[in-house]
């Protein structure tokens, strides 16, 4: 993925075009997770791609693309759930509900069962530490957190989806 990434750095549309399509399906989930019109999803994602093309030559560490990717994405679909409906983010707004039912997710339901009654915080750090297998230290910078507090919520999403799953 890096020759690729530093391919497109230089300029090659057609490597961009291979990244892109190699993480559409996890830009699409996670702008699920924030919007639930599809419309938006779609505009967030290629909002996402055009920032990234005009903007991949300042990437100065090509194996931090996915993060800084995501980061784009997240404040591209912050940006549009508040033109649309006019008025501040709030993380517990986000959507899961719908993206778990629209993602053919079926080997994953109980999984995104248990997530229904997170808060967006420990919803979007499940995720992003699980699905996408990313670090503490890595969330941290994507949803620009504190790590304690990363550490926190990931650690009281666990205690519920245990007590939910003992239940």
């Amino acid at each position: 993925m890096e020759e690729l990434i530093k391919k497109a750095q230089n300029g090659d549309r057609n490597a961009f075009n291979k990244i892109f399509i190699a993480i559409n399906d996890d830009l699409y989930k996670i702008a699920k997770s924030r919007i639930s019109n599809e419309d938006d999803i779609a505009d967030a994602v290629q909002e996402t791609m055009i920032a990234t093309f005009k903007n991949i030559k300042k990437l100065r560490d090509p194996s931090q693309f996915k993060k800084w990717v995501i980061t784009i994405l997240i404040n591209k679909c912050n940006r549009i759930y508040r033109r649309k409906y006019k008025k501040d983010v709030s993380y517990e707004e986000y959507n899961f509900e719908s993206f778990s039912s629209s993602c053919n997710l079926e080997s994953n339901i109980e999984f995104y069962e248990m997530l229904k009654d997170l808060k967006y915080e420990e919803k979007i750090i499940i995720i992003l530490y699980y699905l996408e297998q990313y670090t503490v230290k890595d969330i941290k910078k994507i949803l620009k957190m504190n790590e304690n507090t990363v550490t926190t919520h990931l650690y009281r999403a666990r205690q519920k989806i245990k007590n939910k799953f003992e239940e």
